[in-house]
């Protein structure tokens, strides 16, 4: 009986090897295509969550914060897809609020896009610097980095040689762990912006000789007047007592230089304190802003209304009385102020 020679039987392996290959690659591309096409992508089983990524975190250390949160199953899985796509590499410290059932591909997305939970920071129109640093002193959200009021010219870009009244009032949104002086270099930018346009476009015939003077005099109009309505008017009186040399007497800037002496009310020895703030005993305008002026008083200085008035006083409900000789000022100032103490 003839026996199969050595050629017969070599020429089965080749189908032999194809099989075993195909089923390595059929073992192999199931666990691949479940780490690369559908674990990824599956949605997870969570609801909204917070999460706090430190300045510095490693993948493996942020993949630990995720599994104890039970935003994903599998850790390794994590950081090898994270990594296999260079997803690692975006990811941004900050707080976030995650939101639920995201899939591990969409959560490192979603740490990846800065979109970290932004907290309001506000600083009053009218505040005095010691004021607004002693509400961001009190922001637990903040960085802490700052000496205090007397260190800001030198700790910020500042534009003008003061700090007072250079930050613009508004509403400043940041992430957790954003450093005071962030907010306060943003302020600043602002007001600068807002006041190099303001100035651009000034009225004519000013008493003011530069930016910073207007600022100066928009920090007086904001702290005298309540409402909007009286503000151009009462830059008109300002602008009358600076053109005739007269003492502005304005009490905002008393009150400003009596500080942390001032006790809720202006007595007649006040009003002869020794302060370059103290309108009442010098000429012009003071050395720096008193306060932080908002936009409108800002465009106010800038813009006087028509007039010749030269005296104004608090009616009480916001607005202001105005006088054109002493005379008329005595008679509203009895009728406006010295009355309330009679009834």
């Amino acid at each position: 009986m003839a026996q199969p020679s050595d050629n017969a039987a070599s020429s089965k392996l080749p189908p032999l090897r194809f099989a075993l290959v195909a089923a390595l690659i059929v073992i192999l591309s199931a666990p691949a295509y479940y780490l690369l096409e559908y674990w990824p992508h599956r949605a997870g089983m969570y609801p909204p969550s917070p999460l706090e990524v430190p300045q510095g975190a490693s993948l493996n250390q942020i993949a630990n914060e995720l599994a104890q949160l039970g935003v994903i199953e599998n850790r390794v899985f994590f950081r090898v897809y994270a990594r296999l796509f260079n997803l690692d590499r975006g990811l941004q410290a900050g707080r976030y609020q995650l939101p639920a059932n995201l899939s591990a591909a969409e959560v490192l997305a979603f740490l990846s896009s800065g979109k970290v939970e932004q907290h309001a920071i506000r600083l009053p129109e009218g505040a005095n610097m010691r004021t607004v640093m002693g509400l961001l002193e009190n922001e637990t959200v903040l960085n802490h980095q700052s000496a205090g009021l007397e260190a800001l010219v030198d700790e910020l870009d500042l534009q003008l040689p003061f700090a007072e009244g250079v930050f613009f009032p508004e509403t400043y949104f940041v992430p957790q762990g954003a450093s005071d002086l962030s907010v306060l270099q943003r302020a600043h930018d602002a007001m600068m912006s807002h006041l190099m346009t303001a100035w651009q476009n000034r009225g004519p015939n000013l008493e003011l000789d530069s930016p910073e003077q207007a600022l100066v005099l928009a920090s007086i109009i904001e702290k005298e007047s309540d409402g909007l309505a009286d503000r151009a008017q009462i830059s008109q009186v300002f602008h009358l007592r600076l053109k005739k040399n007269m003492k502005l007497q304005t009490d905002p800037t008393v009150i400003y230089a009596l500080g942390e002496d001032f006790d809720g009310d202006i007595r007649r020895r006040d009003l002869r304190v020794d302060s370059p703030f103290n309108t009442y005993r010098y000429r012009g305008l003071p050395p720096t802003p008193i306060a932080l002026p908002s936009l409108a008083s800002i465009e106010a200085a800038l813009h006087p209304a028509e007039g010749d008035y030269l005296y104004f006083v608090a009616r009480g409900d916001g607005s202001s009385q105005f006088s054109r000789t002493l005379k008329e000022h005595n008679a509203a100032v009895r009728r406006y102020q010295l009355s309330k103490g009679d009834s």
